[in-house]
């Protein structure tokens, strides 16, 4: 019998939040503590993030498919045919993920132990704002709840992990090296709203030790330590050995309905102000005096100002919805039903009881609403990603998570930054002079530059056209970030970008032709390219742009039919519409009248 333990690092290089469940008076979201009052993360969300990604890679690695995984319709019949328990690498690794005791179960206990990972020194939380944006004004959303604020950790913020792990073989052994590998790469998203810029972590000095108890002087000092894991005898190269050992095991087909690994893309540069940027933080506000004063990383460091994933993501999120709105738009003038092919509801748009009279429906009714008042789905029942709306599969809702992590953007360009005061002042709409009592100021940031990080996983095509369409506008300056948008603050270009694709197999790769120079990381292998390798991204891009085209439209540019088109079911098509009106049974384009072209004679 030998004792193994891993222990590592974890860095947070975005703020954190890992909820209790609980809020205060203070705020609507608590972070979780031990008995202590110190911050932790819990072994919970540590084995559940670790077992989410390798149910999802161990089928790549042949570790078999997770029950969980299968449709529906599977997991009733093996039910019927009086199958029990599971036995995937995973459900070995961690544990069956329904155990059961009844006779013919196969269920077993977990042989890895995740312990809470403790907080490094010492963390001063901050309590950050947040709000919804309203789709038809592109200020903030009035409507109840969408209005929040939660505690965080800064990021910077540096957690101690310990996972040992009992009976186990070279196969759960490899296994976890595989999840510890990606965590390693960067690619670790842990607590709350990780979709939303939080949680984001570097996993660092990784070793692997064990310990020989067969001895008995060697189990009675094992029994005897506080902290035995110091004294486990370390094993170098364990990480690289697992791994190499993994890429020689790698499935390379298999049934593409199953929601396994296959790739993901990765995407950074640099958003350039191209003047004053104003975001508000109100701590730092009452600590400055001012009005309103930029959001920083940790408390009082003027130095690290930063951008929040969540307003970076409303912005992209607002901005796409637009674009596949308008080809949905021009298809309708065609004669489509725009209530059945509108590819992006309004997240904030709810209806206020069921049986809502017409007028009082909202034009762009959210997917959520359409569910619990249309279709009749309850909050806890399971939907499909074919029920919703584009905007929902891709950048998420209340019923679906998002695959598409945006994470803060940390401040990147010179130290100290260029701070500015600004005073403002209301005009009263009665005399046309400076409304009373209505002088406020603000510090902005001028010119700043913030490192922009977005990850997508599983990538669609239809999914990377359509994100391409946004970040092309984001370079040519169409879009504005922080506060007071609407009176020129906040304009900002993308610049010096880099794209990064991982796959597994050569069926997950992408079609670029001449093929970059690719590298392993973890059992992936990445494709890296940025402006010096411009057309062939370009090329790949308007393949990607041409899917989003069909799957909005449901035909190509050139203009032929394709069936891949997105179309609303009975359930989910829109009640009210704004965009048309349905008059004499034919469809009068009341919002775009038709131009004419008018002569004018000289006499």
């Amino acid at each position: 019998m030998s004792y193994r333990v891993i222990t590592a690092r974890l860095k947070a290089r975005t703020a954190v939040h890992v909820g209790s469940g609980k809020g205060t008076d203070l705020t609507d979201a608590l972070i979780r503590r031990n008995t202590a009052g110190q911050p932790v993360i819990p072994g919970t969300a540590i084995a559940g993030a670790l077992r989410a990604m390798l149910t999802r890679l161990a089928p790549r690695l042949g570790g078999g498919v997770c029950v969980e995984m299968l449709p529906r319709e599977k997991r009733e019949a093996r039910a019927q045919e009086g199958k029990k328990g599971c036995d995937c690498a995973v459900c070995r690794l961690f544990g069956d993920v329904n155990p059961s005791d009844e006779a013919g179960a196969s269920s077993q206990a977990s042989r890895l132990l995740v312990f809470n990972a403790r907080l490094n020194g010492k963390g001063a939380t901050l309590i950050r704002d947040g709000v919804g944006i309203d789709r038809v004004t592109g200020g903030a959303a009035r409507a109840g709840a969408v209005k929040f604020d939660l505690e965080i950790l800064p990021a910077g913020a540096e957690f101690d992990l310990r996972l040992e792990l009992r009976d186990a073989d070279a196969e759960d052994a490899q296994l976890l090296a595989v999840a510890l590998a990606e965590w390693q790469a960067g690619r670790a998203w842990l607590g709350g709203r990780v979709a939303r810029g939080l949680g984001a972590f570097d996993l660092t000095d990784i070793q692997y030790g064990e310990r020989d108890l067969n001895q008995p002087d060697q189990l009675l000092a094992f029994l005897e330590a506080d902290e035995p894991w110091r004294q486990a005898k370390e094993t170098s190269n364990w990480l690289d050995t697992r791994i190499q050992k993994a890429r020689g095991q790698l499935v390379d087909k298999l049934d593409a309905s199953l929601p396994v690994a296959r790739n993901w893309v990765s995407f950074e540069g640099t958003l350039q102000a191209q003047g004053p940027l104003l975001t508000n933080d109100a701590v730092h506000a009452g600590i400055s005096g001012f009005d309103h004063a930029p959001l920083l990383v940790q408390l009082g460091n003027w130095s690290q100002p930063v951008l929040t994933g969540a307003g970076l993501r409303g912005v992209l999120r607002s901005h796409a919805e637009r674009i596949a709105r308008t080809l949905a738009t021009l298809e309708a003038q065609n004669g489509n039903d725009f209530k059945r092919t509108c590819p992006a509801c309004d997240p904030t748009a709810r209806r206020l009881k069921k049986d809502a009279p017409p007028e009082e429906l909202p034009p762009l009714e959210s997917c959520d609403s359409l569910l619990l008042y249309q279709a009749g789905k309850g909050g806890n029942d399971a939907v499909e990603p074919e029920e919703l709306c584009l905007a929902c599969r891709l950048f998420g809702s209340t019923r679906l998570g998002s695959r598409l992590l945006v994470e803060d953007a940390p401040y990147a360009g010179e130290k100290p930054p260029r701070l500015k005061v600004l005073d403002f002042l209301a005009i009263d709409r009665f005399t046309g002079g400076g409304a009373e009592k209505l002088k406020f100021d603000a510090l902005a940031l001028w010119r700043p530059e913030f490192t922009l990080r977005l990850y997508l996983d599983n990538p669609q095509e239809w999914e990377l056209g359509w994100l391409a369409l946004v970040l092309r506008d984001l370079a040519e300056g169409w879009l504005s970030v922080g506060y007071g948008a609407a009176k020129g603050f906040g304009l900002v270009k993308l610049t010096n970008w880099t794209v990064r694709l991982g796959y597994l197999g050569t069926d997950d790769a992408p079609a670029l032709k001449p093929m970059p120079q690719t590298e392993t990381e973890g059992v992936y292998t990445v494709l890296k390219g940025d402006a010096s390798q411009l057309d062939a991204w370009l090329n790949l891009a308007e393949d990607w742009v041409e899917a989003f085209y069909k799957q909005v439209t449901g035909k190509t540019r050139q203009g032929q039919r394709v069936q891949t088109s997105f179309r609303r079911s009975d359930e989910m098509t829109l009640q009210q519409d704004d965009y048309f009106r349905q008059t004499a049974g034919k469809w009068g384009y009341e919002l775009y009248p038709k131009m004419v072209k008018v002569e004018v004679k000289q006499q």
